[in-house]
């Protein structure tokens, strides 16, 4: 079995290939865990998210001598909870695990799961004091060599098709509610990501500098790969300000209890979050309230996650790097960047959580709540995501009725006068502008009001240059023209 394992290869332990015993370490950081010679386990590994389950079954299928799983470390986003319930109680009729609002991919037979849920001890060691201790004993009482309680069954990968459309090669802007966006830019990544290699030993499609304006939370929809319950467990640990052991990072801890040596100046500005020069927890959030309050129109109004004397050498890096809130128009707007985003993965988590940190602070500074702006330098899609990003696509996204909304830069009103078409352009607010088009030739026209950038949305665009094609006709036939 020198292929095994068969999926995160690169992301795991390896120790002995027969041996019985696996360990699961969450978030925590699996080489804290590696207390046992190599000989008394067969792999250690991370479990960040409820996708990652489907790979952990899948080498448990191909390596079937494994009969103990151990699950420790911090279960920041309930994915031990959600193994645990799996092993527990099964699936239900929509390979949705029982207790839990995590799915398990249908590609995966739901006998061979039951196989694996009737052989495979789950041994839970989640929030236990002296663990390490508790796995050595473990694996000292565990035989070096298991035997195979099934044969090994190797899940069948459908084909994929690695083709895919051009594009730009920077730059896509997508708009509107929470659950609108997150479905563009899913589609766009699957129709024009590039495929290539990653860090971790899978492939990805990526589209590089993606902007999200966000307008609105939007309702989140029922056939959301999240559910309520989930985004509020994710917002609990993406605010929580106590870093735990093990764990590389948590956003929390980099906005609200940074370790630092403060200069003194910042402290005496920090009054009276901070008393005493001994003090050393810089919380970047209050420090952007009070910036905000006493001046709405700083450009300073800035946190960042991102240490570059930890992360540059880091297995596991934050991939939001930075914050930054800006008022226009007596409202807050929030632009967040990232590094690397999985869309499929972590993009709506991280949406909601920042809305909801941008109305924390919106609150907070007593002003109204903006647009949220995300901008990911990467986004991308892992291949094991692929199938199901394509179906949810094809199922949601298709179909859906396309809503009319306003040019932000106004619009234009057509009409001929004196043998010419007139095309006058105006505000949002029907004030006119300074701009007039005038001409015979619809195609000369609508050069010419491109080239001024008066028009920001494709619809528009199509509109305008049907009118004017209508215009021009009427005008060649002497007839009269009424702009629909």
């Amino acid at each position: 079995m020198s292929n095994w394992p068969i999926v995160e290869k690169e992301n795991l332990i390896l120790g002995n290939e027969k041996s019985p015993l696996a360990i699961c370490t969450l978030w925590s950081k699996k080489e804290d865990f590696l207390v046992l010679p190599k000989e008394n386990f067969c792999v250690i590994g991370n479990l960040y998210t409820t996708y990652g389950i489907n790979s952990l079954i899948k080498n448990l299928l191909a390596n079937p001598r494994i009969k103990h799983l151990i699950v420790c470390g911090e279960d920041l986003s309930k994915t031990g909870e959600a193994l645990i319930n799996l092993f527990k109680n099964g699936l239900d009729e929509n390979y949705k695990i029982i207790g839990s609002s995590a799915y398990i991919d249908k590609s995966i037979p739901r006998d061979k799961i039951e196989i694996l849920r009737k052989n495979v001890e789950i041994i839970d060691l989640r929030n236990r004091e002296n663990v390490r201790e508790e796995i050595k004993k473990i694996g000292e009482k565990i035989p070096t060599i298991g035997e195979f309680f099934m044969e090994p069954f190797f899940v069948k990968e459908e084909a994929r098709w690695e083709e895919n459309l051009t594009s730009e090669e920077i730059g896509f802007r997508v708009e509107g509610s929470i659950p609108e966006v997150w479905l563009k830019i899913l589609d766009l990544v699957m129709k024009f990501g590039e495929i290539k290699e990653t860090e971790y030993g899978i492939k990805q499609k990526e589209i590089l500098d993606v902007v999200a304006v966000i307008k609105e939370d939007g309702e989140i929809p029922k056939w959301f790969p999240i559910s309520e319950e989930n985004l509020q467990e994710y917002v609990d640990n993406f605010f929580r300000k106590n870093k735990p052991k093990g764990v590389d990072y948590t956003y929390g801890e980099r906005l609200f209890g940074l370790e630092l040596n403060l200069p003194l100046k910042i402290k005496e500005y920090l009054q009276p979050q901070i008393m005493k020069e001994t003090d050393i927890i810089l919380n970047q959030i209050d420090l952007i309230v009070k910036k905000l309050k006493i001046k709405k129109f700083t450009r300073r109004a800035i946190a960042v996650t991102w240490r570059h004397e930890i992360d540059s050498v880091s297995e596991n890096p934050p991939c939001l790097i930075e914050i930054v809130w800006n008022v226009k128009d007596e409202k807050l707007h929030q632009t967040c960047t990232f590094r690397s985003h999985d869309i499929w993965g972590a993009w709506l988590f991280n949406a909601f959580a920042l809305r909801n940190l941008q109305r924390d602070v919106a609150k907070r500074v007593e002003i109204e709540i903006g647009n949220l702006i995300i901008f990911s330098v990467s986004a991308h899609v892992y291949e094991n995501n692929w199938k199901n990003a394509t179906e949810l696509i094809e199922k949601y996204s298709k179909n859906k009725e396309i809503k009319f909304e306003e040019d932000p830069r106004g619009f234009f009103v057509i009409k001929i006068e004196n043998g010419e078409i007139i095309v006058e352009h105006k505000l949002k607010d029907g004030r006119k502008s300074k701009y007039q088009f005038k001409g015979k030739s619809a195609q000369e026209l609508y050069k010419k009001i491109l080239n001024e950038d008066l028009v920001s949305r494709l619809d528009h665009a199509a509109y305008l240059g049907r009118e004017l094609t209508r215009a021009e006709m009427a005008l060649k036939e002497g007839k009269e023209y009424t702009q629909e």
